[in-house]
């Protein structure tokens, strides 16, 4: 597991100042880690496709980059991909 020293620190503080049992430490910790180890790669997979939305935005151009108001951000708005593929894709039918 990825993420184990990590939980064992959480672990060991929810104890506190009481009589820690070592291997309920060890059970919770493996726990903890096995959530930390799916929060890990969740986030992982999250940023890949966001990624993807992101080259699909600079393809775009320009368009990708501007706000609802007209402002330009540096960044492409992600949120306005997909709207702006469907666009595309009714023009050119």
């Amino acid at each position: 597991m990825e993420w184990i020293e990590e939980a064992r620190i959480s672990a060991l503080q929810c104890w506190g100042n009481k009589k820690i049992d070592i291997l309920l430490v060890e059970a919770v910790a493996e726990h903890i880690a096995g959530w930390m180890d799916t929060v890990a790669q969740t986030q992982r997979n999250a940023d890949y496709y966001r990624g993807l939305v992101v080259r699909c935005g600079k393809a775009i151009g320009r368009d990708a980059y501007i706000q609802d108001d007209g402002g330009e951000c540096d960044e492409v708005l992600c949120a306005k991909v997909p709207e702006l593929v469907e666009e595309i894709t009714h023009k050119e039918c």
